[in-house]
């Protein structure tokens, strides 16, 4: 992050919007918990060093779109790469069997996680049991 000279909040910002294909400052608000405000100067930041591109919304003038540019793509995949070597250093030390059932594991907490909801009332607080 550091090389390409932005922050993580705008790094999430540009990985919401490369998500979504075209975006709104409101929509990408929303998407990184932060205030219109907040997120209007991160856009404009972002488009002054290349990595935003605004455009007006044919329909509605009034109504802007940013999309990432392929620099910042560029940015998104070396962080994702440095990451990903940063995992696999991590976990090098760790004995190939306890790789495969920590995969294994992680493989079923998604499984559990992707299935329906269903409420256990022994398992679930009663004021989330109720929540809709």
């Amino acid at each position: 992050m550091n090389d390409a000279g932005i922050t993580l909040p705008q790094v999430l910002l540009l990985s919401h919007a490369e998500r979504r294909g075209t975006a709104s400052a409101s929509e990408l608000a929303e998407a990184v918990h932060t205030s219109l405000p907040a997120a209007s100067q991160m856009i404009d930041r972002l488009v002054q060093q290349g990595l935003l591109s605004r455009t007006e919304d044919p329909a509605d003038r009034r109504r802007k779109s940013v999309a990432t540019t392929a620099s910042a793509r560029a940015v998104l995949r070396k962080l994702a790469a440095a990451r990903s070597a940063e995992y696999e250093l991590g976990l090098a030390t760790v004995p190939p069997k306890l790789l495969a059932q920590l995969t294994d594991l992680i493989e079923r907490v998604v499984s559990e996680l992707e299935r329906p909801a269903i409420v256990d009332a022994q398992r679930v607080p009663r004021e989330l049991a109720n929540v809709r």
